[in-house]
């Protein structure tokens, strides 16, 4: 019984150092920043994209791990969107220019490889991304509507989207700027006619950040 309750001491004393170390080498930190949003896709075999700009939001951490590794969570208030084409693929018919402008959580978690030169701390990152569109508007040449995320018609689109991201960031004391782009691996579109080409999100965010060293 006393080795057992001495194992059960040992055991809490352990995790108990490892999250007093873990919590002493992580920073939090905040971002906001503009996005260049694209939604592209591939028109007759050419590939197209139609881009705006929105804004992005975010509260992060830098959570040291080994060396010079560090893991980089986020949570992004995100606005993107995009432009694209439907109806191309039935003769006769003409083309659809749709507008979408719209707002996600948007949750990178990423692997960074941190140096320092000159007192200039620079960083490499790259991870997947976790995107959950909320809500927003589609216009098109014949109406304004609102999407609803998971419905299937033709001016609604999926609300997960799944990504890649690799970004750089340049930090000076408690300071840091940051250029990141998200490339978008899911099919957005809720109903997908006939001969039409899957759509794509990708958005590049240009931010402004301070860490709470």
């Amino acid at each position: 019984m006393r080795k057992i309750l001495r194992t059960i001491k040992l055991l809490i004393a352990t995790i108990g150092f490892g999250v007093m170390q873990v919590s002493a080498q992580t920073v939090f930190g905040v971002r906001v920043g503009g996005t260049y949003s694209s939604m592209a896709q591939k028109v007759e075999g050419t590939y197209r994209s139609g881009a705006r700009c929105g804004f992005s939001v975010a509260g992060l951490a830098d959570i040291h791990v080994y060396k010079r590794w560090s893991f980089r969570p986020e949570v992004a208030f995100v606005n993107e969107g995009g432009s694209f084409l439907s109806d191309y693929a039935v003769e006769g018919a003409r083309n659809l220019y749709n507008k979408c402008n719209y707002y996600s959580i948007q949750i990178p978690l990423d692997a960074a490889y941190n140096f320092v030169i000159n007192n200039i701390h620079l960083g490499i990152y790259f991870g997947p991304s976790l995107n959950f569109s909320l809500f927003g508007r589609m216009n098109t040449e014949n109406q304004h509507v609102d999407i609803n995320f998971g419905d299937t018609k033709s001016t609604d689109l999926k609300s997960f989207d799944l990504g890649v991201n690799l970004g750089v960031h340049v930090d000076y004391k408690q300071c840091f700027f940051a250029i990141s782009n998200v490339f978008g691996t899911l099919d957005r579109r809720a109903m997908k006619g006939e001969g039409e080409s899957s759509l794509y999100q990708n958005n590049v965010m240009f931010s402004l950040g301070y860490m709470f060293r």
